[in-house]
């Protein structure tokens, strides 16, 4: 079974339309794929979509929306990856070596803790799914497999 790490700016996709949603709901809405988000994801989608509002991207009504369906999808249809005090740690680490903003460094130690049982557990190599161009390199430099949903 696929395995994926959707960060906020690609999980955000699946509720706004924009480059790259089509792709990302086609992963999210297969069955045969596992996706996991950091428990912190559903802060930044809430704040992604709320300036999005607030921008005047998309309207009340789609804003509403996108924030009732996430908020119900993030703790009932995905794995949810809690934030332990090692992979705070780890995001310290690589805050420094890869000049990450915060929640990017911890969104990539996430993904890293997650890709290393699930390759122990299930032999299946996970897939880091970002638009964000830096966490997608220092994702790389660390051995992730790294897809960019603005990239299809």
């Amino acid at each position: 079974m696929p395995a994926y790490f959707f960060d906020s700016s690609a999980l955000v996709k699946c509720y706004v339309a924009e480059v790259g949603s089509e792709w990302a709901r086609s992963i999210v809405d297969d069955d045969d794929n596992v996706i996991h988000v950091a428990s912190l994801t559903r802060v930044e989608i809430v704040s992604a979509l709320t300036r999005r509002f607030r921008r005047a991207d998309i309207t009340q009504a789609e804003f509403e929306n996108a924030l009732t369906e996430s908020q119900l999808d993030i703790p009932n249809r995905f794995e949810l990856v809690a934030l332990s005090d090692l992979a705070i740690e780890q995001a310290a680490v690589l805050a420094r070596k890869h000049g990450l903003r915060a929640y990017d460094a911890v969104q990539l130690a996430a993904a890293l803790v997650t890709g290393r049982i699930i390759s122990q557990a299930e032999s299946v190599e996970l897939t880091l799914v970002s638009a964000d161009v830096e966490l997608n390199a220092a994702a790389a430099a660390e051995g992730l497999k790294v897809e960019d949903p603005n990239n299809h």
